[in-house]
């Protein structure tokens, strides 16, 4: 499946980011705000002055993250979907997931530091012939803008717009996805 399409993917990774930054939208609020989110992506954000469902009246409100981390982790999928693609990479869900550890479990081999367990002989783990993809400084420093300026524009202050782009990129350096 196209990543860029994955939901399914954009959830996983918007999930633990919504669970540190805002851990009152987790659980069904998420789900919630999620499926809203998807009905109607283009809502996200009203540069034209008129609210989408997402959003509210009173500027004293405060943001919700879900739609601001799931708007942010779509446009992260896209980039880096086109940086595997420009890399010579297969840009999948797996490979994106696999950057930003999901799908490992604790006790893996990738965040214990033992070695893995021993496939049956010829056997080779869902994921062994992609090569992982490593994005340099400048790239994830992108990433990091592209995030905060997709916070800003669904209402995010700076100070919540800067601390969501440190978030998402912070994720991709404590589960190994920054090399």
């Amino acid at each position: 499946m196209n990543p860029e399409l994955d939901e399914s993917l954009i959830r996983d990774l918007a999930e633990p980011l919504v669970e540190q930054l805002s851990p009152a939208e987790s659980g069904e609020l998420f789900a919630l705000l999620s499926e809203a989110h998807f009905a109607a992506p283009e809502a996200y954000a009203h540069q034209t002055g008129r609210p989408g469902p997402l959003a509210f009246g009173l500027p004293e409100l405060t943001v919700l993250m879900t739609p601001v981390l799931l708007a942010a982790v779509t446009e992260v999928v896209k980039y880096v979907a086109r940086a595997a693609a420009a890399s010579g990479a297969k840009p999948t869900s797996r490979l994106i997931r696999r950057m930003f550890g999901l799908g490992r479990k604790p006790g893996d081999a990738a965040t214990s530091g033992e070695p893995p367990a021993q496939q049956p002989s010829g056997a080779q783990p869902p994921g062994a012939d992609e090569q992982p993809l490593v994005l340099t400084a400048a790239q994830w420093a992108e990433i990091r803008d592209i995030v905060e300026q997709v916070a800003l524009r669904g209402g995010a202050d700076a100070s919540q717009a800067q601390l969501v782009a440190d978030a998402v990129v912070g994720r991709a350096a404590l589960t190994g996805g920054i090399g």
